[in-house]
Formats: structure tokens, sequence, C-alpha cells
């Protein structure tokens, strides 16, 4: 099972790439914990609702500099995902969720 911070490496939905970085924002909580995980995009490019990954790892590293895209939301399946190869902190997966909702235009209540 992956923990959610953890920057996994998987197979590109969206083929754009075939393999990519995600950052898993799910937890176990989520009704297919370790078969499924909810998971974000990460770019080399900065756009202006980018999160910058510089100084956030508490495991690992990513060769280049790099940025949570909180529009690019994936459900991966544990199939498609190759390896962990970071964990970012809790604060900046939690900014990154909250991003990812105000960017979907999600308001509580």
């Amino acid at each position: 099972m992956r923990r959610r911070g953890t920057i996994v490496v998987a197979s590109d939905p969206f083929g754009n790439t075939p393999h990519r970085p995600y950052l898993v924002v799910s937890d176990e909580s989520h009704p297919f914990a370790g078969e499924q995980y909810i998971a974000l995009g990460l770019s080399t490019k900065e756009y202006a609702e980018s999160i910058p990954l510089a100084d956030s790892f508490v495991e690992g590293r990513l060769d280049r500099e790099s940025f949570i895209a909180p529009w690019a939301v994936v459900s991966l399946r544990s199939s498609n995902i190759e390896q962990s190869v970071a964990r970012v902190t809790e604060s900046v997966t939690e900014t990154a969720v909250r991003r990812m909702a105000a960017v979907a235009g999600y308001r509580d209540g």
C-alpha cells in the first residue's frame, strides 16, 4: 500500500509520456485502498496553480525541479505503479488537496 504523500512513477493514463510521476493524495479511507489511488500529476513546468516541491521532501527526491499540478487528477491502479521514489510533507499534500478542490470548483457545504 502506498501512503498518502508518496510520489510514485506510473504509466501515463493520458498517453503523453510512457511514465510520469504522481503524488498520491488518497489514504486508507479510499474504497479501494491498496488497489487504486487518487493522485495528482507532477510537471517540470510551473503554472499559476502549480505547487512547487522544492524543500518539501521527507524521503527520496526527484532528479528535476517539479511542481504538483492540482488539476491533473488521476485514478491509478496499483498494477500501473512501477515504483515509489519519494515522499513529501503532509502540509504540501494538504495544500495540493485544497488546491485540487478549488480548481475543480468544489465548495464544502
